[in-house]
């Protein structure tokens, strides 16, 4: 069997801003020393404040490896996605499972270019937040007839990413 680190590098969907929007960090993590390091780490205004940082990870190297992958937080420590655990218990096979995350990373392409033709190109934001930002936009009243029809069909394409995320990608903490 091939390795399932090379499954983990050939995705990157857990980093890259598609599966999730933020890190929230734990207890144990040293916000201070991920600072330092370059991450971007916010403390919301909430009356209980979370320490967090956005995705994209902008600790995601462009060969998906991670440059503070030893010092990761715990949250991306323990995540492992629904995909890599079926491929490792032989649920699913490692080419199976390769063509999954392949196919699943060419339809985040394309939502992140119909969010570019829509006006959106802050690469720096993640999928869910870029699309939020979009329907907030133009349900404002700021699109066009074209605009709305493309909107239409990104709502689509969102909806239909978001069940396969779901279904594949996302685990809850009583599923093994």
């Amino acid at each position: 069997m091939k390795s399932l680190e090379e499954l983990c590098l050939a995705c990157g969907l857990c980093c890259d801003g598609t599966l999730f929007d933020n890190v929230r960090l734990g207890p144990g993590d040293d916000a201070r020393q991920l600072k330092a390091r370059g991450l971007p780490v916010e403390v919301s205004r909430a009356k209980t404040p979370v320490t967090y940082f956005r995705q994209p990870c902008s600790a995601l190297c462009a060969d998906r490896t991670c440059r503070v992958y030893a010092e990761r937080p715990a949250q991306c420590r323990s995540f492992e996605c629904k995909v890599f655990k079926d491929a490792a218990a032989g649920r699913v096979e490692f080419t199976a499972a390769l063509r999954l995350v392949q196919k699943t990373r060419r339809e985040a392409g394309r939502l992140r270019g119909l969010l570019r033709d829509l006006g959106d190109t802050d690469e720096h934001r993640s999928l869910g937040e870029r699309f939020r930002r979009t329907q907030t936009r133009l349900e404002s009243g700021g699109a066009d007839q074209t605009a709305a029809a493309a909107f239409a069909e990104l709502g689509q394409a969102m909806h239909r990413f978001n069940l396969l995320a779901h279904e594949k990608f996302h685990t809850r903490a009583d599923v093994q």
